[in-house]
């Protein structure tokens, strides 16, 4: 039998039939404790809009046409030697420092916070006990590699307090498939063994999702599907309802990180082909029948073993390193056609190294500049890249550089630290902490170096 379960406001009801959450907005009346805008006294009118794809089928929602696009990302960058380390960089870049708490106590005169570093017992066992420096970086990981993040809250038994919190690798998390109605999906679902996996095969887990747009802390309190809980989080790429899209993937469908994968491929070739062609040598077919009166009557296998013999001879001459400073024999016969003359039995050229040329170093260049392009990192926080004429630049464009990045990333960290927000909340903490991003600002060698979130001063000592 269906219930409905609303929360203290009536702004959300849960169905614990179909494990939806519904946003009520003010159907249920202003008498009744409807949700309220912001602010203002206003009651909502209608909850907002959640589109839903259709033609959906089965009960999860396939990442790519064959569910497996995480794990085909991650394949086609396991050889770039672009993409994956500098990915890593900015995963290391956003978090920075790590996650830190305070109060916000006043504003500069340019706008900036003033942020005062506090100690809270509580908030510091909660740390400790869910390793927020691994749901910090883990957090951004998710989010830098494939603009996705799935969070998962663990509630206690009796649902008062949100006692740990951790990440869930984003190649392991899948949807179930949205219906019509719902704000978001219900579920996630938790393998290893995508696109294999199904839901009830011993290896998959279904954790229920809360809706970050519409988070209630009394709807949480209320909801009846279990003790954990994913907050999924997303980087907005348009026209993605579901699976966002991070920006740097056009790199794979431009066809430059194929350009860029192809040329070690080709010098590797190259390198192998160096070692077994090093040289052509041309024998001239006069030369058989002078030293073998009787070649004219051989069967062709004693002719190849006779032409063996004389390969492996010249080959013990001029390979190995106990060859060194050998001499080689040059062969000669008279030429029976010309009286006086001579044939040259043997002519020996050296194949050109064509890799000493540089071949192919501005094609790698440019799918290098490229990458960077799409990977929206300055080339001179990485280091040198492959090819020629992109490398580290001087302090002040690493400084300028590194400071934009930081600058311009922030909301990845506010998407990881609306979890913590709303943890806070829920577990009834002082309502006046906030939660940031220690990430240093590099200033000139006669500058102090400063913190980002506007030179956070230290807690206070115990």
């Amino acid at each position: 039998m269906e219930q409905l379960v609303f929360s203290s406001n009536n702004s959300l009801a849960f169905s614990n039939r179909t494990g939806s959450v519904f946003r009520l907005g003010g159907a249920v009346g202003a008498a009744a404790g409807a949700s309220r805008a912001a602010g203002t006294g206003k009651v909502d009118g209608i909850a907002p809009t959640s589109p839903v794809e259709k033609g959906q089928n089965g009960e999860v929602a396939p990442w790519g046409p064959a569910n497996d696009f995480p794990q085909l990302v991650k394949a086609a960058i396991a050889k770039s030697t672009v993409i994956w380390p500098v990915l890593d960089w900015k995963n290391r870049a956003v978090y920075g420092k790590g996650i830190i708490y305070g109060k916000v106590t006043g504003y500069n005169p340019d706008g900036s916070e003033i942020f005062q570093r506090v100690k809270d017992p509580v908030v510091q066992a909660f740390f400790r006990k869910s390793n927020l420096h691994r749901f910090g970086f883990e957090g951004i990981q998710g989010l830098v590699f494939f603009a996705n993040a799935f969070p998962e809250l663990v509630l206690s038994n009796d649902r008062s307090e949100i006692t740990s919190v951790c990440i869930q690798d984003t190649s392991y998390c899948r949807f179930a498939t949205q219906q019509p109605g719902q704000a978001m999906p219900s579920d996630v679902f938790i393998s290893a063994n995508w696109p294999d996996a199904k839901p009830g095969d011993g290896y998959t887990t279904k954790v229920p999702v809360l809706d970050p747009y519409y988070s209630d802390v009394d709807a949480l309190r209320a909801d009846t599907r279990g003790f954990k809980y994913i907050w999924p989080l997303g980087i907005p790429s348009p026209g993605n309802a579901i699976y966002q899209l991070a920006a740097w993937n056009v790199i794979i469908k431009s066809g430059w990180l194929d350009v860029a994968q192809a040329i070690p491929e080709f010098k590797k070739q190259l390198f192998k082909n160096q070692l077994s062609i090093k040289y052509l040598i041309e024998a001239d077919i006069r030369y058989w029948q002078w030293k073998y009166p009787d070649w004219q009557e051989k069967k062709e296998g004693e002719r190849k073993q006779l032409i063996q013999a004389e390969l492996e001879a010249f080959e013990a001459t001029m390979t190995g390193t106990d060859g060194a400073g050998k001499s080689i024999l040059t062969v000669t016969m008279p030429d029976p056609q010309n009286p006086g003359a001579t044939i040259k039995v043997f002519t020996v050229t050296a194949i050109d190294d064509k890799i000493k040329s540089g071949l192919y170093v501005e094609d790698s260049q440019e799918a290098s500049s490229h990458i960077y392009t799409a990977l929206q990192v300055d080339p001179t926080l990485s280091g040198i890249s492959p090819g020629k004429g992109i490398g580290s630049g001087s302090g002040s464009d690493k400084r300028v550089a590194f400071n934009t990045f930081v600058a311009t990333h922030s909301f990845y960290q506010d998407l990881l630290l609306e979890v913590l927000h709303f943890i806070r909340d829920y577990n009834g903490w002082d309502k006046e902490l906030e939660f940031r991003f220690l990430v240093p600002q590099v200033n000139t060698a006669d500058q102090p170096s400063e913190l980002s979130n506007n030179s956070a001063t230290p807690p206070p000592a115990e």
